[in-house]
């Protein structure tokens, strides 16, 4: 295990210890995972691709349609949620989560933890 990486472990780890948070992952925005703590059952790099699509999807509706800048991008499904959000000019952070997770709580952990990756990368 690399550095950073170990460096990524400690804002992740501090996201799974969240109720309600299922697991999360740092990625570039090509697409390549750089750290996660998702579990066995979830495809990491899977994860990683979709999340950095869906974001440049997100980022370039939002340029298209003069709304600014990107805050988070976010999928609401019946058994889950995935918010993902820019970490820094190469990073962006990805939260998995329960369908009826408090999402109050989960934004003000997901700034803490950006906060830190981005010291990282």
């Amino acid at each position: 295990m690399s550095s950073k990486e170990e460096k990524l472990n400690e804002p992740l780890d501090d996201l799974d210890s969240v109720q309600g948070i299922k697991g999360a992952a740092v990625v570039r925005r090509d697409g390549l995972l750089i750290a996660s703590n998702l579990g066995q059952d979830i495809d990491d790099d899977q994860v990683g691709a979709m999340t950095a699509s869906t974001v440049g999807s997100g980022e370039t509706a939002s340029e298209a349609l003069n709304m600014g800048d990107v805050d988070e991008v976010s999928i609401e499904a019946a058994n889950g949620k995935l918010i993902a959000t820019g970490a820094g000019d190469e990073g962006i952070l990805a939260i998995l989560t329960e369908s009826d997770v408090n999402m109050g709580l989960v934004k003000v952990e997901m700034s803490d933890a950006v906060d830190k990756v981005k010291k990282v990368l």
